[in-house]
């Protein structure tokens, strides 16, 4: 965390880590825009799949900087038909140097000849398909699409049955959603299974993704991190979350009969932007003078660097630091020599 004082001498937080304190030089996509799209009328999943939203909600608005964020619309409840979905990707304000997300939570299944469908709240079947070509069409330099639905096999798309179980050091999501291009397109479950979520903490998919997201740099094995080894440790947790409840509940194995794990579908991972490996430890992307003693005044910040992605102003001083979100380390800055 960053502390630092305008012209004014007010105080400003900003929640930085050890690794989001390094210059990782690159050009990032300008903004990112998102919608998330719950379910949360219907009365079997309503509550589970609001846990979803609400938990990919907060994930956004913790970990992408205000100024890295554009428009994040929520669709929930009766809001959830295909008109408004289509209206509020319609209406993002989407740029070609942009990231577009679209995030999915609630019924579907995968229709033979059609795919992957998912339902809206007024029983309107839709194919996933059509939503990603839709978010295609806007242009983004990346388009995520990610869905939490089941994937039940069925014969007819106007057959579509509800079953689901009752019951920064972090530059993850810098490096996804604005250090990729493409499309990035992740769906809960194979044909034929089930997208399970339980009472206590939503969808398994989603529960895992999120947790996948809010991780620190070092559970990645390379630098830069890729969906490619996101999807990965998705896929695993999930298949592992499964088995847990599978092996420890009957209940759970007699409300899916048949089905002995949920596999993640990666229909697209986008690709990575060229990223140098930064050459310092901590360096945040600035020119600065001592202030007196009293910290260091920022008189440049560099296009690109991790200051700007903070959104770090000419002019603040910079006079404490804080890295690491566990046990945080604390710097306390005077002058330019504490920087290093």
């Amino acid at each position: 965390m960053l502390m630092r004082r305008n012209l004014a001498s007010a105080t400003l937080l900003l929640l930085l880590t050890s690794s989001t304190l390094m210059a990782l030089d690159g050009h990032d996509a300008r903004q990112l825009h998102a919608l998330i799209v719950a379910d949360t009328a219907d009365r079997n999943v309503g509550a589970m799949v609001d846990i979803d939203g609400k938990n990919f909600y907060n994930l956004l608005t913790d970990e992408i900087p205000a100024n890295r964020r554009g428009r994040v619309g929520v669709l929930k409840g009766n809001r959830v038909t295909k008109n408004e979905l289509f209206q509020a990707i319609d209406q993002m304000p989407v740029q070609p140097n942009d990231s577009v997300f679209l995030y999915f939570t609630g019924h579907g299944a995968f229709v033979q000849d059609q795919g992957q469908v998912l339902k809206m709240t007024d029983g309107e079947i839709v194919l996933r398909k059509t939503i990603l070509d839709h978010l295609k069409g806007k242009g983004a330099r990346l388009t995520v699409l990610i869905t939490d639905a089941c994937s039940n096999i069925i014969t007819s798309k106007l057959k579509l049955y509800a079953s689901m179980a009752e019951g920064i050091d972090h530059d993850v999501c810098r490096y996804l959603f604005f250090r990729h291009t493409g499309v990035v397109d992740l769906h809960a479950a194979a044909p034929g299974e089930e997208a399970i979520a339980l009472k206590d903490i939503g969808s398994i998919f989603t529960h895992s993704l999120i947790a996948v997201l809010q991780q620190p740099n070092s559970a990645f094995q390379q630098t830069p991190i890729t969906w490619r080894e996101v999807a990965g440790q998705v896929t695993d947790r999930t298949k592992e979350r499964f088995r847990m409840e599978y092996e420890s509940s009957r209940d759970f194995q007699l409300l899916f009969p048949g089905q002995t794990t949920q596999t993640v579908k990666a229909a697209g991972l986008g690709e990575p932007i060229p990223v140098p490996i930064p050459k310092a430890q901590w360096r945040l992307g600035i020119r600065m003078v001592d202030a007196g003693g009293q910290g260091v005044r920022i008189t440049e910040v560099f296009p690109h660097s991790q200051a700007e992605w903070a959104g770090i102003q000419v002019g603040e001083i910079l006079f404490r630091v804080e890295t690491g979100r566990v046990d945080p380390q604390v710097t306390h800055i005077r002058t330019t020599a504490d920087i290093g």
